[in-house]
């Protein structure tokens, strides 16, 4: 049992590496990773808030709360049109 804790151990190390690496080349300003991803980010993110506001489970459920319930799924439809705003448009250098 040990040696499957040690593997998992070392698989959350070096994805966690990777994760810090990949961060890191994607802030960069001029970097041609950056200019390849953000448009498939902006897009998946606006995918995810479409889910998030058609999902009938919320965070704040209408039914106890009332009008602020509304509220998350009013902020998932700006924040997915912002992110399709910002995948539509090209990358400024």
């Amino acid at each position: 049992m040990e040696r499957i804790y040690g593997i998992i151990q070392m698989m959350f190390l070096c994805g966690t590496i990777l994760m810090v690496t990949f961060g890191i080349l994607v802030s960069l300003p001029k970097s041609k990773l950056r200019e390849f991803l953000m448009p498939i980010v902006g897009w998946s993110f606006a995918v995810f808030c479409a889910f998030y506001a058609l999902n009938p489970f919320d965070f704040i459920p209408e039914g106890l709360l009332g009008p602020f319930g509304i509220i998350d799924d009013i902020g998932a439809v700006v924040a997915g049109i912002a992110a399709a705003k910002a995948a539509m448009t090209p990358q400024k250098d």
